[in-house]
């Protein structure tokens, strides 16, 4: 159970700071961040019963790499998503390549040609459902190899793929790396029998639950993730679990993770920092971006006391877009002189904005509605006057009364 985890043992600031790290950093490459990664060898035991215990997760750490070895979640954000992938079309022709990856075997190379071939036989309707003749699906399977590539999963040797985008009969030499164990997830599940992600997703949830996974570690997962948990997200197990345990996760946490805080709203959940650390996004950050929240959550605060009827069936205050965005205008023009070293206009300002409180796990988008977590009613308040050169002393007295949203 994980009430035994590390008899609730304080971690050391250096341990829970590369926990966090892990979290934001899937793979973490010996050449490229050496320090970091020979950080985590040397408390490679620790992490490994942390994070098994916490999360149910497996670390795998080698001679050239570390990574986090996340099992597929229904509901959790990954924070390291593979950005190089944009369309329907990269994920299939993903999934194909990793299939004929963990068919021809580690170490194995290959050429070009025995991939395309390959790919037809894999791909869903059959060998005429996808033609390399196509100069769009010939550019997404470069993107696709250029990803496996950056993943570590793929060596490619002296020609650059780039060149198959503008001539069908291009051939070049590969080689699967030794990393593959570590991406494709041995299961029990035959995977022809499940015909989408959700209901995949669903049935390796419930492998977890027969493996003797527990509620706990599935809500730390969505936690550590996202910063903010909506609970609307958590099954009726889950829900049921919080209303029981709740109290105990949050001092357990507290207890652990030192200066790390769990806040419990009506609708959401979300962990707190009390100062800024390595690798994570925070509020409040002295930018106008910071200052922006700021402001809004004051003014949905205060328009809620008024009475006004944004809540959603839910309990959240759930806006269209174009009111949010309304929304932001307003607040700017209100308060421009606090916000006037900022030159953008005022749809790139929201842009960046918004991305931020998505960071944050403030906000979230669904169908075009804007769902705010009650938890941005922490934030409402007074904004910092001076965006750059704070005194030191008043940035200490700051920090001492003001918490830092993860």
């Amino acid at each position: 159970m994980v009430h035994r985890m590390i008899s609730e043992e304080a971690l050391s600031e250096e341990i829970q700071t590369l926990v966090f790290l892990l979290w934001s950093e899937e793979w973490i490459y010996r050449d490229q961040k050496p320090e970091l990664f020979f950080r985590i060898r040397s408390y490679e035991n620790k992490l490994k019963t942390i994070f098994r215990e916490w999360f149910h997760y497996p670390i795998y750490i080698g001679d050239g790499y570390v990574r986090l070895i996340k099992h597929p979640e229904r509901k959790v954000l990954d924070p390291n998503p593979t950005h190089s992938l944009k369309y329907q079309m990269d994920y299939v022709l993903y999934a194909c390549t990793l299939a004929f990856m963990e068919e021809k075997g580690e170490d194995q190379q290959f050429v070009l040609r025995e991939l395309l071939e390959s790919i037809k036989a894999y791909y869903p309707g059959g060998p005429d459902a996808i033609s390399w003749s196509d100069h769009g699906v010939r550019t997404s399977l470069i993107r696709v190899i250029k990803t496996l590539e950056q993943e570590r999963l793929l060596l490619m040797f002296d020609r650059a793929i780039e060149q198959f985008r503008d001539k069908e009969d291009y051939d070049l030499l590969m080689q699967i790396s030794n990393g593959l164990r570590h991406v494709i997830r041995h299961t029990r599940l035959s995977l022809s029998e499940y015909s989408d992600k959700v209901s995949l997703r669903e049935a390796l949830h419930q492998e977890e639950i027969d493996d003797g996974k527990i509620c706990e570690q599935q809500i730390w997962r969505r936690l550590f993730a996202q910063g903010c948990l909506f609970l609307t997200e958590l099954s009726q197990d889950e829900v049921a679990y919080i209303e029981r345990h709740g109290l105990h996760m949050q001092q357990k946490l507290e207890e652990v993770f030192q200066g790390v805080y769990l806040e419990r709203y009506a609708s959401t959940w979300i962990l707190i920092h009390d100062k800024a650390r390595e690798g994570k996004t925070i509020y409040p950050a002295y930018n106008t971006h910071s200052h922006v929240i700021t402001v809004i959550g004051t003014h949905l605060r205060n328009r809620l006391e008024l009475g006004e009827q944004w809540l959603n069936h839910r309990g959240y205050v759930a806006l269209p877009s174009i009111d949010v965005f309304n929304l932001f205008v307003s607040v700017r023009r209100e308060n421009q002189e606090h916000l006037a070293k900022s030159n953008l206009s005022d749809r790139a300002l929201w842009e960046e904005v918004s991305n931020y409180m998505k960071r944050l796990g403030l906000v979230k988008v669904v169908n075009d509605e804007w769902i705010f977590s009650d938890a941005l009613g922490r934030v409402a308040g007074g904004i910092v006057e001076e965006e750059e050169s704070i005194k030191e002393e008043t940035k200490r007295e700051v920090e001492a009364y003001q918490n830092w949203l993860f």
